[in-house]
């Protein structure tokens, strides 16, 4: 009987997810976007337009880009930074291999409105000396263009012999959504 109730449970909490990835893309509310974004990182309705203030740019958790334990930290970072329109500072939490600069960040995610991002509790796992950070993401544009939804990987080298400062550190690695 216990085997019964528990695969019941298991099947309506697969029906749940598959229902809402079934779903179109939808303009977050307050309630949906803590849900989504599961105190992350989440969207702003205090950005105005896309430059930052020099007070903005000095709120930044610049701390974030040297993190080794908590890869939230540097998404979390990343997120204020689009927030304010800092495309130099959100362009620091990419890896290098990533090639990812202030022009290419302005051109996939700038415009007339900024941005909201809304970046899901993730899960990590490590392969091959390195540990692994995929959350969900989802970037609103506040100027008519369409949402986009995917997935944010970050990397870091796990405490290797010989790897430097910049590998032990989290950086995002690749983005199902944005040009890389």
């Amino acid at each position: 009987m216990r085997i019964k109730a528990a695969l019941a449970i298991a099947l309506s909490g697969t029906a749940l997810l598959l229902a809402a990835c079934d779903k179109g893309p939808q303009e977050p509310t307050g309630a949906a976007s803590a849900d989504a974004a599961s105190d992350v990182a989440g969207p702003s309705d205090d950005a105005s337009d896309g430059l930052a203030s020099p007070a903005a740019a000095t709120s930044l958790d610049t701390g974030a880009l040297s993190e080794r334990r908590d890869p939230e930290r540097l998404l979390r970072y990343y997120v204020s930074a689009i927030r304010e329109g800092d495309w130099a500072s959100a362009s620091k939490a990419w890896s290098l291999d990533a090639e990812m600069t202030p022009r290419k960040l302005e051109t996939e995610l700038g415009g007339t409105a900024v941005p909201r991002l809304a970046v899901g509790k993730g899960d990590m796992e490590g392969a091959a000396g390195s540990l692994y950070y995929e959350a969900p993401l989802v970037v609103d544009f506040g100027d008519g263009r369409p949402s986009k939804r995917g997935t944010i990987v970050l990397r870091r080298v796990n405490d290797v012999p010989g790897a430097s400062g910049q590998q032990l550190n989290w950086r995002i690695e690749r983005t199902s959504t944005l040009t890389q």
